[in-house]
């Protein structure tokens, strides 16, 4: 994927609520509530404390992984968040 098919959101989105999701491939998301996430790996690797994720994220926070790296799972106690594909 290009950065500029990351800037457009290229290949698309979708919304996670609160509860586990695996299997992912995404690059960033955008919390759209108060939100608290509990697991976020990156790569299959436990990334949470590395990404400052272990106190809750405001609306409006968006996070992203480097280049050639992927969200692989996140798991939301609440709020909720849009992931963009990878």
């Amino acid at each position: 994927m290009t950065y500029d098919q990351r800037i457009i959101g290229a290949r698309g989105s979708k919304v996670l609520g609160a509860a586990a999701h695996t299997s992912l491939g995404g690059y960033c998301f955008i919390a759209q509530e108060d939100t608290v996430v509990t697991v976020f790996e990156v790569g299959g690797v436990n990334s949470l404390a590395a990404y400052g994720l272990s106190t809750p994220l405001k609306a409006g926070a968006y996070i992203s992984v480097p280049e050639q790296s992927t969200i692989t799972a996140i798991t939301l106690t609440s709020g909720s968040v849009i992931i963009y594909n990878g």
